[in-house]
């Protein structure tokens, strides 16, 4: 049965986070493709049909990884686990179902695992990756507009910095789609994130947080983003 890589850590977010958020963080396995697939089906929120769709151990590992830490959370802020199931809606986004409706959000990359829980009325997306920059050929697929322009003039003045930039941007994008509960309906070059801290997309404003935490010793970037009435 499936046991977690390394236990939950506290992920510290920024001061300027509205609403009682709490986050966690931990490793994972990086396990070849060839690797078994684990059996993840004694996890609570891990849905038995979802997980025998698993063509490969990383994908399974990413899944049960976020699933535990959900249910870290719970526990550790005191609600019941059990009382909780987490189904998908249409856009196939992880809903928390239970008595006291809670918003959630799981990333994993590079080898971590980072899930998030806050206010039910403040919907919340999470996205996590290593600082090894983005290629530039990805510009036309994620950005638009001034967004693009601004992106494609710092390629020109100095790659390394503009990789790094590249690589932020996509994370914040990352988080804003969880956070709507669009995921990929939700085209990351229709909305402009870079040197703003509120968007507003259909009628609702988000308030984004991005830094760079260390995870033993490993810069990475971390992006939040949530609903907010403060624009």
């Amino acid at each position: 049965m499936w046991k977690p890589a390394s236990n939950p850590l506290q992920l510290s977010l920024p001061e300027t986070v509205d609403g009682e958020f709490h986050a966690v963080w931990m490793n994972t396995r990086t396990p070849a493709p060839s690797d078994a697939i684990p059996d993840i089906s004694n996890l609570h929120f891990v849905d038995p049909i979802e997980a025998q769709s698993f063509k490969v151990a990383k994908r399974a590992e990413e899944h049960a990884a976020g699933r535990f830490l959900i249910a870290y959370l719970l526990q550790q802020n005191g609600y019941v686990v059990e009382d909780y199931q987490i189904k998908r809606d249409e856009y196939r986004r992880p809903i928390l179902i239970g008595p006291e409706p809670i918003s959630i959000s799981i990333t994993h990359s590079g080898g971590l695992a980072i899930a998030i829980i806050g206010p039910t009325e403040l919907s919340v997306g999470i996205d996590v990756e290593p600082d090894s920059g983005r290629q530039r050929n990805l510009l036309p697929l994620m950005a638009s507009g001034d967004e693009l322009e601004k992106l494609e003039t710092a390629w020109d003045q100095n790659t390394d910095a503009a990789s790094t930039l590249t690589n932020l941007v996509w994370v914040v994008k990352e988080a804003i789609q969880k956070a709507t509960g669009l995921g990929m309906g939700l085209a990351p070059q229709s909305f402009e994130v870079l040197g703003k801290e509120v968007i507003t997309i259909n009628s609702q404003s988000y308030r984004i947080h991005s830094w760079q935490p260390l995870f033993e010793g490993r810069v990475t970037n971390v992006a939040l983003a949530h609903i907010t009435d403060k624009v």
